[in-house]
């Protein structure tokens, strides 16, 4: 049966939870029963709404004999759209969004008639599991820092003490100072807090949705079209590594070392990370001949050479001061030069998106080819970017080849060629807000202003670029790195770092724990949570899944990880490339 059709029939009632007691749903499922008051059998047919949407055709559903109903089990993972057909006539279009575990019934008549469909057994809350994490680790947080508040009461009224009794007994020598006090200083304790918190954020989410995400919908990655919380993740890793580039470069000139070393430095960090990138890929057993050349890593290796050699080649030493109207845009203006090479790669990706011939398919698409479009498009998945990867990698390319909704696609990558060129735009913009913060040093609310000016700029242009929708010019697709997609992510990375550095850095109210930890060793842990993914004690294998179960022990492993952080971090051990 098509992967697109979202109903599992049974054959007896003895194997359909539906229609026995002794049977139970599985996860992201519900029973739906069709009356047929007609006097005549029909046929139901249905597909996933958003495919409906793009012209896909529904497939064959169910047979209901005259006079009778059938109860069939529907996922709840995305909305159903479906009808019936009588004496080949369609019949009764709707749409619908189960809800897990329930029971929902549809009364076709005689008449021609539909009802809507309407709920017979309530379904379960499958977020509660969210809800009672966060109450939890709400509660957690709260106990830790009323714990750490008295803690420093006790340490501070026991110095007041110490110093009063030596105050008593005669005047403090130079070596009971406290101003002689030996500060000690750590790898930990001269990173930037809200830097480490952001990447830490990046790769603890990364950690949890590659685990599964409690198999909810919104921690997976979108099928298409849209975007989740599991599409963020890649992105903002990429968007904060442009951030620590300007960082790592003025430092290194400020040292005086020659532009060419800090090239060749920034060369082997990137083969580095595609080598690691390899591994992963080929860690499972897979053959050379299907090994796939791209990947996370890769693309994370690529996009920060191509950034860093660009930034090291023009970056000045010194920064010029402009004055007049145009001095607010000084971090722009004294990066002039490296916003024009970029911009003109982002015009490259575009050209080629839109204008590159692809054999058989319309230019400029975007689409998952498979059914949509009455499977006109079938072998254009991926447009100019999968035609591209497919003619470059050939079987060295990632090779799921059926999507939830589209049903069987080509193979394309989503960290291919195309997508790599569109995700330098992702690390330049991190790299803008390196400039601004750096830029700005003595100004910590003026960059604040400016991050979020960067974010609505970019959030206003991709709404207009994808019709604030999942259509448009060019509508949001994690799977195409497009480049609305790319301008949305970055606008949501600006407002999530303006927020962590004025809570963290400005006035200093959170200290990043504990996503600082994590982001001090991102690398390691990202690598780590693949080699372990399906080894104890970090995850484990159950009978009869369920969301809130799952949820558990993908919860489990992202805390498990962020332990090892911490005691990475208290033993100011710091595992960098």
């Amino acid at each position: 049966m098509n992967i697109t059709n979202p109903i599992k029939m049974f054959t007896t009632k003895n194997t359909n939870p539906c229609e026995n007691d002794n049977k139970t749903l599985g996860m992201d499922q519900a029973c739906f029963t069709v009356f047929n008051n007609n006097n005549v059998p029909i046929s139901l047919f249905s597909t996933n709404e958003e495919c409906y949407f793009k012209l896909c055709d529904c497939l064959p559903w169910a047979n209901v004999s005259a006079n009778s109903n059938s109860s069939l089990i529907v996922s709840t993972r995305y909305p159903l759209h479906f009808y019936f057909v009588k004496r080949e006539y369609q019949w009764c279009h709707d749409g619908f969004h189960f809800q897990e575990y329930g029971h929902y019934g549809w009364n076709l008549s005689e008449e021609q008639i539909c009802s809507n469909v309407y709920t017979i057994t309530e379904p379960r809350n499958p977020y509660l599991p969210l809800l009672a994490a966060f109450m939890i680790f709400v509660i957690g947080a709260i106990m830790i820092g009323t714990t750490r508040f008295f803690v420093q009461m006790i340490k501070k009224f026991r110095t007041r003490s110490s110093i009063d009794d030596q105050s008593d007994t005669g005047p403090l020598q130079d070596s009971d100072s406290p101003a002689q006090t030996l500060v000690r200083i750590t790898k930990a304790s001269i990173r930037v807090r809200s830097i480490d918190t952001f990447r830490g954020i990046a790769v603890l989410l990364m950690i949890f949705v590659n685990n599964g995400g409690g198999e909810y919908v919104f921690f997976n990655h979108s099928p298409w079209y849209g975007l989740t919380v599991a599409d963020l993740v890649l992105p903002w890793f990429a968007w904060i590594m442009g951030l620590t580039i300007v960082l790592s470069v003025r430092s290194q000139l400020r040292l005086s070392i020659l532009r060419s070393r800090i090239i060749m430095k920034s060369l082997k960090r990137a083969l580095i990370l595609i080598l690691l990138g390899l591994i992963i890929n080929g860690h499972r057993g897979t053959q050379l001949s299907d090994l796939r050349f791209a990947g996370v890593l890769q693309l994370l290796g690529i996009t920060y050479f191509i950034c860093a050699g660009i930034e090291t080649l023009t970056m000045q030493a010194q920064r010029n001061f402009h004055y007049g109207r145009f001095a607010f845009l000084q971090d722009i203006l004294d990066a002039w030069i490296q916003w024009l090479i970029i911009l003109t790669l982002t015009a490259i990706h575009l050209l080629l998106t839109f204008l590159l011939p692809v054999p058989g398919c319309p230019k400029g698409y975007f689409g998952p080819g498979g059914n949509s479009y009455h499977k006109r498009y079938a072998n254009c998945t991926g447009g100019a970017a999968g035609y591209i990867d497919r003619f470059i990698f050939g079987n060295h390319i990632y090779n799921k080849t059926i999507n939830s909704i589209y049903g069987d696609v080509l193979p394309h990558d989503p960290e291919g060629i195309m997508n790599t060129l569109s995700a330098v735009l992702i690390v330049a913009l991190g790299v803008q807000a390196g400039r601004i913060l750096f830029c700005y040093y003595l100004h910590n609310f003026s960059k604040i202003i400016r991050w979020f000016c960067w974010a609505v700029v970019l959030g206003l242009i991709a709404g207009f670029l994808c019709n604030w929708s999942k259509e448009g010019v060019i509508p949001i697709s994690k799977n195409m790195m497009t480049i609305s997609f790319v301008l949305t992510t970055s606008s949501f990375a600006f407002i999530l770092f303006a927020i962590l550095y004025f809570l963290i850095d400005h006035h200093r109210i959170w200290a990043g724990a504990p996503f600082t930890y994590a982001g001090a060793n991102a690398i390691f842990l990202y690598m780590g949570h693949y080699f372990t993914k399906e080894s104890f004690p970090w995850t484990w294998t159950i009978d009869n899944p369920t969301h809130a179960s799952l949820f558990a022990i993908n919860l489990w492993t992202t805390v498990l990880w962020t332990l090892i952080a911490y005691g990475l971090y208290q033993k100011d051990i710091i595992i960098s490339i």
